[in-house]
């Protein structure tokens, strides 16, 4: 590869980029209904055209959102056989959650139409669904075997607890979007603060007390948003 097509594939690459941080901007604000591509390549400074080259259609740049919004929070649920480590990434984790739910609200808020409309992004999002639910399983297994959590009475299972965790997380927008105001960070936060109280119960009192150090920091993170944006005018 020479240079030239090297730094052509760089620009390309930042544009797909830019178009994604104006789209996610975008739907943030005015839903992603009341947004065409062609608000979003006026939002980007770009041609219409030049848009139809990095994505086929608003479809195709609402996937690779989610995948943008997966890739962020992959590769985070590694347990350790330090028990401490293992709570302190659970408080960082909380606070990613926090953070990214807040960067990528459009998708937590209107998840299920999204879903409905596309078979490609159900895909997507029901392998992200498995892969994850594991990974919190696999997680919480630890914890149970280093004296922190006590797994749910039978016939129940920490996966049962997992997938408690992740309908908390994902239904915490759709449901501030009727009863709150999910455009504030504050009141997106409030996630964690319900995931913990989810799984409180079944901390052991070792695992309550290390948790406590780590808790506060959930959320704090959110207040660090959206900096990237840029276009301010209505659709």
């Amino acid at each position: 590869m020479n240079s030239r097509t090297g730094t052509a594939g760089r620009k390309s690459e930042l544009t797909r980029k830019w178009i994604l941080d104006v789209a996610r901007g975008l739907f943030n604000d005015h839903g992603t209904s009341a947004v065409s591509t062609n608000h979003i390549a006026a939002g980007a400074g770009i041609s219409p055209g030049n848009l139809y080259y990095h994505f086929e259609n608003k479809k195709d740049i609402i996937r690779a959102l989610l995948a943008e919004y997966t890739a962020a929070y992959e590769d985070r649920w590694a347990p350790s056989a330090d028990a401490g480590e293992n709570l302190a990434t659970l408080g960082e984790n909380l606070a990613a959650w926090s953070e990214l739910a807040w960067e990528y609200r459009f998708f937590e808020r209107e998840v299920l139409a999204l879903l409905r409309v596309d078979p490609a992004l159900r895909d997507s999002y029901r392998e992200t669904y498995e892969r994850r639910v594991g990974q919190y399983v696999a997680f919480g297994e630890q914890l149970a075997a280093q004296g922190l959590l006590r797994a749910p009475a039978p016939p129940r299972t920490i996966r049962d607890l997992a997938v408690a965790i992740w309908l908390i997380g994902q239904g915490w927008l759709p449901f501030l979007d009727v009863t709150g105001d999910p455009r504030d960070p504050r009141q997106v936060a409030r996630g964690t603060d319900l995931v913990l109280v989810a799984l409180a119960p079944h901390l052991t009192t070792k695992g309550r007390r290390a948790l406590e150090d780590v808790a506060p920091r959930a959320g704090a993170r959110v207040r660090r948003v959206d900096r990237k944006r840029r276009p301010e005018e209505e659709p």
